[in-house]
């Protein structure tokens, strides 16, 4: 209950407000209303959105719905005129679009993004007749619109003196910041008198002068598509740079920063008159690029590969184009959460900085640390900064609670602001800037200071051996559903990242230059509002032919690195080797233990000589199972015949799968690793290779209700399990394949006006299971979840993430484990039993969303929101994950690289090799390979191209890792022994020793 004297103390303010402040907000009607009722008074906003409606917003339904206002605004007549002050309509509001009009003219308008305006009234409207203003507003398609104030406030004209006492009211909010309580013998004045001025007055300059400094920056956050295509990116850009520009040759105090080198790059090379201008801004120190990687990424959805070149490409440019500047900041302000590999990778491209402010929108617990030390799972760390928000004005009060919030934190009596319209672009605006000066050397204000983000950082640097260690992701509480929208993104980006993995290996073993332009396609659609799959439909439909074009490119050139390769200048794809029956298969990973099976076109296969074993395949064409080859390798196949012969017997096959009918109906799939049991109730059984249960219950294929978010396409509805929706409890089901060497039974239903099919697959000498699930999704508002119940109980569980492995408990105790129910996983995620170990792993065939607990592994495939894209989830999906057994655990069961040859099978073609070919030789078990690079050109002096290459290492476990190079490979230095610390990230440059 509120003390009765404190109530009396805010309603006197309230009043000594209106001084010079004036609240207009009841005064709307709408057009054409002789009447004038106040929309204000309106039932809708009170019934619909009463949390809205309590804090006095004007409020009208969302859809785009256009709302008309208008009022006529006259002197107050408690107002004393005085030349030394002027007036502003001081507007702010949740709308996608908004004009205002002064006697038929329009003087502003914005958007979601520039969600405010200070703007000068002309002398004129001081006589009677005042000026008609009127409002167009229209609300957002997602949600309602508001006009969140509507006020008319007097200032002085020169900062430096305020006769009239304008800034009075606003000097005592500052003033209460720091909980200071005004005399109680002020009630006793009347608060809008001038004797109260006056006690005011006298109050305030007997108290000290605030403490501590703001730093401000002038900042537009661009976000590169959302609720708008690209190419009304690169038009904000422009607008935002040349603003930007001019206003830096009105305010000398402003300096400008920005993000993203993708931006730059586009400016370079198609507005270069302008990126000149910027460049010489930035030599005067006027213009800082706040860059790090390309573009500001998703961070928890790509590879760790894919992280490491978002940076290594965004450093390289602003190396090279912004030598002044040195460049060891990370800007990722508005991504969905960062990966606990993040500060390795980070490193290894120079980077010793990284803010964010995404954190403070965390739904469930504030985020303890606004500056920290952030350490991965290595000895890797960066200096962490957690910013103000960014879209920001230059409201006197909003700047003082800044800081004084910061030095609560931190201790640090420095706070930074950043000032700009954002998210579209935009910048600093004048009014912003006239504001900053108006408060400038006001006494209750803490001292203002213009800079850089980087100087702001160096006064922040000595600090850093007290500062608190954070060992641990950056995870978002928001957001959880980003991960499983809009497949289509997802299944792009794994796709690419994978060919253009493979054109960089071929290109490092040929010495050839690597696909840049590719690169760049990758790289820009992992935007963290494209790859998440959270921006309008425009944005996919015309990323949709860069992401196609930009895989046959990478694909063409594997595929020509390739042929030379394998080939010399003979025949490629579709030439003789076709015709002639010779092929080849190869290993694109160094990874040790290939075991390929593959399908080929009908007829019996060998290898070097060797006869190989086939099985005719239900789908055409026969399966084949290959030799086993470790590393870099090729296989030469050659047909013989055009007809299929069964196997002689199973002794001729490695680990062969049998069938055995089951008398409850379905059939038991098994080789000498697992064993599963499939039927009309679907997979109903898992046992390991000691006939172990992994499963307690049958998979489940589970569909629940996820509506009520307001961020549609981004956040899975937290209750959404208290929703189930019903699944068929029989599927139809039939075996396709039945061994020796692959065993495949179909199940197919039906659900709400949704169709699946799901293919149970176990080859022979294979350690999973594999699941393939085709869907044709018609669901809006609902998740389909995959849910493995387990036998044995988890104590934790691990996964992939951008940089590294990140382990959790099983059963989350503290606050920030239990908000922690959705996570996004990359390739794998692993359950950890106790004491004995073991478990079960899923492997996926790209990033998803994941759960887990001491009873169950569960993956979200589906979800169906329609914000802002009404169809986002909506068509075809074939999806692939699969089972995998583990007595030891997720290391020592090679969970990590079992991954990689799951999604990576290796390359299979037309091709005339007629010899087994090595090209790199296998890491050890538990080290993974991201990246095989060429030699940039400024490498190659002392040796070949096509000798040398760079490799780049991950070693994801706990235990130090041992890598002896063989097959002719060495390091520079003439060593062959690598030597892999417990989560490290490493690039090594190999060079092969001339015989």
């Amino acid at each position: 209950m509120q003390d009765p004297l404190q109530a009396r103390r805010l309603a006197w303010i309230e009043t000594f407000r209106c001084r010079s402040r004036l609240d207009l907000l009841s005064g709307w009607h709408r057009c054409g209303d002789h009447e004038q009722r106040s929309v204000l008074a309106e039932a809708w906003g009170a019934i619909h959105r009463p949390d809205w409606a309590e804090r006095g917003l004007l409020i009208w339904p969302r859809g785009g719905v256009w709302l008309e206002i208008e009022q006529v605004i006259r002197w107050p007549s408690h107002w004393l005129r005085s030349e030394d002050s002027q007036e502003r309509l001081v507007l702010s509001w949740w709308a996608d679009e908004v004009r205002v009009w002064v006697d038929d003219e329009l003087v502003h308008s914005g958007d979601l993004f520039e969600t405010r305006c200070r703007w000068v009234l002309p002398k004129r409207w001081r006589s009677g007749s005042g000026l008609r203003v009127r409002l167009e507003l229209r609300s957002p398609c997602h949600d309602d619109g508001a006009l969140i104030s509507s006020t008319l406030i007097k200032e002085p004209r020169n900062p430096q003196v305020d006769p009239d006492g304008c800034l009075l009211p606003e000097a005592l909010d500052l003033l209460q910041l720091s909980h200071q309580q005004f005399p109680e013998s002020w009630l006793d004045c009347e608060p809008s008198s001038d004797e109260a001025a006056l006690l005011v007055r006298t109050y305030l300059a007997d108290q000290p002068p605030a403490n501590g400094v703001l730093h401000w920056v002038g900042h537009a956050h661009l976000d590169l598509a959302w609720l708008w295509p690209v190419a009304d990116t690169w038009q904000a850009a422009e607008r935002t740079f040349r603003s930007a520009l001019a206003l830096m040759e009105r305010w000398p105090d402003l300096h400008f920063a920005h993000s993203t080198p993708a931006l730059y790059a586009w400016m370079a090379q198609h507005r270069p008159a302008l990126f000149a201008r910027i460049q010489e801004a930035s030599r005067k120190g006027r213009w800082e690029p706040i860059n790090g990687p390309w573009v500001e990424t998703d961070c928890v959805l790509i590879s760790t590969a894919s992280l490491w070149r978002q940076f290594d490409c965004g450093q390289q440019f602003s190396r090279q184009h912004f030598p002044e500047w040195r460049h060891d900041l990370a800007w990722l302000p508005d991504s969905f959460g960062f990966g606990a590999g993040l500060p390795a990778v980070a490193n290894a491209t120079g980077v010793q900085w990284f803010c964010t402010h995404k954190l403070a929108w965390n739904a469930t617990n504030p985020f303890p640390h606004r500056l920290f030390r952030w350490r991965g799972r290595g000895s890797a760390e960066v200096l962490a900064l957690m910013l103000p928000g960014i879209g920001t004005d230059a409201d006197p009060v909003a700047m003082g609670a800044e800081q004084r919030k910061f030095q609560q934190s931190t201790g640090i009596d420095r706070a930074l602001w950043l000032p700009g319209v954002g998210d579209h672009g935009g910048g600093p605006t004048a009014e912003m800037l006239e504001q900053l000066q108006l408060w400038q050397d006001h006494p209750q204000s803490p001292a203002r200071e213009g800079g850089t983000v980087r100087g702001f950082l160096q006064h922040l640097e000595p600090l850093r051996t007290e500062l608190p260690v954070w060992r641990d992701e950056l995870y978002l509480e928001l957001h959880r559903g980003c991960a499983t929208s809009r497949p289509d993104q997802k299944r792009h980006n794994r796709t690419l990242e994978r060919l253009l993995r493979e054109a960089d290996l071929v290109a490092a073993l040929l010495g050839q230059e690597r696909q840049d332009w590719a690169w760049s396609v990758l790289l820009f659609h992992q935007f963290h509002d494209i790859l998440p799959g959270t921006a309008i439909p425009e944005v996919f439909d015309q990323a949709e032919p860069q992401w196609r074009a930009a895989r046959r490119a990478a694909a063409a050139a594997r595929d020509a690195g390739l042929k030379h390769l394998l080939s010399g200048n003979g025949p490629g794809p579709g030439g003789e080797s076709f015709a002639s029956g010779r092929w080849a298969w190869c290993a694109l990973q160094p990874l040790p233990r290939w075991s390929p099976l593959v399908r080929l076109p009908r007829g019996q296969w060998s290898s070097a000589g060797r006869r190989l074993p086939v099985q005719a395949a239900a789908a055409g064409g026969v399966w084949v199972q290959l030799p086993m080859v470790d590393g870099v390798s090729a296989l030469p196949l050659e047909r013989s015949d055009h007809r299929s012969e069964p196997c002689q017997s199973d002794e001729t096959v490695r680990d062969p799968v049998r069938v055995t009918a089951l008398e409850s109906g379905g059939w038991r799939l098994s080789n000498a690793r697992l064993s599963i049991d499939v039927g009309p109730q679907g997979l109903i059984g898992l046992r390991d290779a000691g006939g172990a249960d992994c499963l307690a219950a049958p998979l489940r294929l589970n569909r629940y209700r996820d509506h009520g978010e307001f961020w549609d396409a981004w956040d899975l509805a937290a209750e959404y399990r208290k929703h189930p929706l019903p699944m068929p409890e029989r599927w139809q089901v039939e075996l396709q394949d039945s061994g020796p060497l692959m065993a495949r039974v179909t199940l197919r239903g039906q659900f709400g006006v949704s169709a699946l099919r799901m293919d149970v697959l176990l080859c022979a000498d294979s350690p999973h299971v594999e699941l393939r699930l085709s869907v044709q999704w018609r669901q809006s508002h609902e998740v389909l979840r995959l849910e493995c119940p387990l036998e044995r109980p988890a104590v934790r569980w691990a996964s992939d993430t951008s940089g590294g492995v990140i382990e959790r408990p099983a059963v989350p105790r503290t606050p920030m484990e239990k908000a922690r129910w959705e996570v996004p996983v990359i390739s794998w995620l692993a359950s950890d039993s106790a004491a004995s170990g073991g478990g079960l792993a899923i492997l996926l065939d790209g990033p998803q969303g994941a759960d887990a607990g001491p009873d169950h592994l569960g993956v979200s495939l589906l979800r169906g929101p329609t914000w802002p894209d009404p169809s986002a989830d909506a068509g075809w999906h074939r999806q692939r994950v699969a089972l995998m057994p583990l007595a030891e655990g997720w290391m020592r069961n090679g969970v990590p690289q079992a991954a990689i040859r799951f999604r990576e099978p290796g390359w299979l073609g037309p091709v005339d090799l007629k010899a087994f070919w090595e090209g790199l030789p296998a890491v050890p078990d538990g080290l993974i390979p991201l990246a095989i690079k060429p030699l940039m050109a400024a490498d190659r002096t002392t040796c070949s191209a096509a000798s040398a290459l760079m490799i780049q290492l991950l070693n994801p476990g706990a235990q130090r890792l041992r890598w002896l190079l063989d097959g002719g490979w060495a390091m520079p230095t003439g060593e062959t022994i690598i030597q892999m610390m417990p989560g490290e990230l490493r690039e090594v440059r190999l060079v092969r020793q001339s015989s």
